[in-house]
């Protein structure tokens, strides 16, 4: 297999090229490259690591010249019960069912899980999809969240400060806001996506999460996104996450 000259910057993997281009992610690409589909300089690739040229060598997907894609730039307003995956073992509706027919490349930007709805972004940008879901990009997430008794001002003020989940995961201070209408329901920000962090958190506090939807990420807000559907990001969406990420 060709490697790569510590001096040449310019050679990327295969699988990065196709991910790079949008044609698929990097682990859909090394599925592509296996099943032969792939061919470089006009030979059938073998290695999702085989070193080459994006601007010099000539790849193909299905003998058809690999270009560069448009990226795209979707949010869609998960349902609860939905699964956050391209295919599932055990039958279950995925959020690709959910996806315009011509999506089947893009993928989430994060996840939500089985029970939780709102707010996830799809793309096939994977510079974008790798800072929004870099632990240091800091970007705020808004939840609304139900619970099953009031939540009291000292637990909430425990969610304000540095809080220590049980196996010692150390979350950062959230924000929460309580509904003056439903002691028991309010929103909370977080500007981190440790695995079904606002239910250990909860559970963690004594509370049973009832309900559980994301309402914005970064500029990216859901709005009045019917449940089920997804529309385009706005120019000014995008740019607001871009600026969070370096701000």
């Amino acid at each position: 297999m060709p490697t790569r000259s510590r001096q040449d910057k310019s050679q990327i993997t295969l699988a990065r090229a196709l991910s790079k281009f949008g044609v698929a992610s990097r682990k859909q690409a090394a599925e592509l490259i296996l099943k032969g589909r792939v061919g470089v300089n006009a030979m059938i690739a073998r290695s999702p690591d085989l070193w080459i040229d994006p601007k010099k060598d000539k790849v193909t997907v299905d003998g058809k010249p690999l270009r560069q894609r448009q990226f795209v730039y979707l949010a869609m307003n998960k349902p609860a019960g939905v699964v956050t995956t391209r295919s599932d073992e055990l039958g279950r509706k995925t959020v690709y069912d959910l996806l315009p027919d011509d999506s089947r490349w893009l993928f989430p930007i994060g996840r939500l899980d089985k029970e939780t709805s709102g707010l996830l972004l799809f793309t096939n940008d994977t510079r974008l999809g790798d800072n929004v879901t870099n632990p240091m990009s800091g970007i705020p997430k808004t939840y609304s969240v139900e619970v099953d008794k009031p939540l009291r001002l000292e637990d909430r003020k425990r969610m304000e400060s540095t809080f220590l989940l049980d196996g010692g995961t150390k979350l950062k201070p959230a924000q929460a806001v309580v509904d003056a209408n439903n002691p028991n329901a309010f929103r909370i920000t977080i500007v981190e996506g440790k695995n079904r962090q606002i239910r250990r958190l909860c559970k963690s506090l004594g509370y049973e999460v009832l309900s559980l939807c994301r309402l914005s990420i970064g500029a990216v807000p859901l709005g009045n996104l019917r449940e089920g559907r997804t529309r385009p990001l706005t120019a000014a969406e995008r740019e607001g996450i871009t600026f969070s990420l370096t701000s």
